[in-house]
């Protein structure tokens, strides 16, 4: 299985596992983002996670294709998560399936470097002080004081 989804639910990580588990395979990886209480010094209280879905979901699709061939993997899951995210929900998820570790460790890796630098996806950071700033990619994008 090499796919791609997006989800405005929950990352359900035990069924993901389960759902990509082979018994060809004697590594199964699994890369969690999550949501971290900071961001360059700032106290974070929730992020919400946008993006113009058709064209997120093709370069995310993209993406997995293209790093599953690369590696010669045949079990490549990516699972990005919409929406609300409080301190701690995983809002991506990557599960590789090798028959060894080593490029299953290297295709999560570079999926997530790809994701980072080519999906269209918007992060709005709210901060604990009331702030709200916009961000593609791990760019700041606009920053404004409104309470969100």
């Amino acid at each position: 299985m090499i796919e791609a989804r997006l989800t405005t639910k929950a990352i359900d990580t035990p069924a993901l596992l389960a759902e990509l588990a082979d018994a060809q395979d004697g590594a199964l990886v699994l890369f969690l983002g999550v949501v971290r209480n900071h961001h360059q010094g700032r106290s974070v209280a929730h992020i919400d996670y946008e993006a113009y879905e058709p064209m997120a979901l093709k370069e995310l699709q993209r993406i997995t294709h293209a790093v599953a061939q690369s590696y010669a993997l045949s079990n490549v899951l990516v699972v990005h998560r919409f929406g609300r995210h409080n301190i701690g929900d995983a809002s991506i998820a990557v599960v590789i399936g090798s028959p060894h570790r080593g490029p299953a460790f290297e295709a999560a890796r570079e999926i997530m470097d790809q994701v980072k630098k080519d999906v269209p996806i918007w992060k709005k950071e709210h901060f604990s002080d009331g702030t709200i700033e916009w961000v593609l990619a791990d760019k700041l994008v606009r920053s404004s004081a409104q309470k969100g």
